[in-house]
Formats: structure tokens, sequence, C-alpha cells
């Protein structure tokens, strides 16, 4: 959302979780209006928004598409929809290193870091148990985006999706 606003100083930024606590700490690291919100149920107007961008939420909701569909529903025509995740990795020489690095060192750090080893256990095995990039993709399309495309990155744990109504 920083980032949004110091590229577009005008934008009328508006954040939406279903903790209220993530929007009490994410007051404060920003300007911005926020709500709690269901992602199944937005409180918002059709057409309301240029953009919906997320990070890291799209394989905690029970539902994809219905989350797809409330994002497609609130966006205004020509809105573009930006979903920041991780995915399941394709296989590869480095799958033996990635699945090390998924599930000993991100939860061993994490616990350290954080004292919350169990936080981080829930990661890869979300990760591994969610939707490929082609597969989030295709829903994507399914629901009525256009010109949708993805991008893997940290070697393919990580997939940037964009799409357009």
């Amino acid at each position: 959302m920083r980032e949004a606003k110091r590229q577009q100083p005008a934008a009328n930024a508006f954040a939406a979780d279903f903790t209220l606590e993530m929007m009490r700490v994410g007051k404060q690291h920003g300007s911005f209006n926020a709500s709690v919100a269901d992602a199944l149920a937005l409180p918002f107007v059709d057409g309301m928004f240029d953009a919906a961008v997320s990070g890291f939420f799209v394989r905690n909701v029970t539902s994809v598409d219905e989350s797809l569909r409330e994002q497609f529903r609130v966006l205004k025509s020509g809105g573009r929809i930006v979903i920041l995740g991780t995915t399941r990795p394709q296989r590869n020489l480095f799958t033996p290193l990635i699945w090390i690095h998924m599930h000993m060192v991100i939860p061993l750090v994490g616990g350290l870091l954080a004292g919350e080893k169990s936080a981080y256990t829930y990661l890869p095995n979300s990760t591994e148990n969610f939707l490929t990039a082609e597969a989030l993709a295709e829903r994507m399309s399914a629901v009525g985006f256009k010109r949708v495309g993805f991008r893997r990155r940290m070697f393919g744990t990580i997939a940037i999706h964009w799409g357009e109504k």
C-alpha cells in the first residue's frame, strides 16, 4: 500500500482484512482507509475500485472462486487485480533443496525469530496444498478476468498474478 501511495500520492488506498488486529497493525505503518471485511462478502459497492491488490492471502480463503468473484465485483470496468502469493513449485533440480528450505529452515528461523513455529509450519503445508500458478490463472479467467498472466519468483515458490476486468 505504501508503494501504491508513493507512486500515486492522490490514490485513495483502502485496506481490508478479516482480523481487526491486522488493521490496527497496518494503520501504524501507513495512512489509509481500513475495513475489517470477509473476502467472500466484501462490504463495498459494485465497481468501487480501480485495483484490487493482495499479498499472501488467496491460499487462506475458504473459497478461492468466491474471493475472486468478489474482487471482480468491486472493480470498475478496466480495473486490475494483482495477487502475490505462495505457489506450489514445479519439480526441478532444486526441488529437494526447496523442500528442505520450506519444511526445515523456514519453521526453524520463524520459531527462533517470532517464537511461533506452528505459523511457519503452516506456510509450507498450505503452499504445497494450494493451487498451482497455472490453476489459479485458470480460476481468474473463469471468473471473468481478461489478460490474465503470472510470473514465478523465488525458485517457483512465489507467483505474481494479474488480470483486468
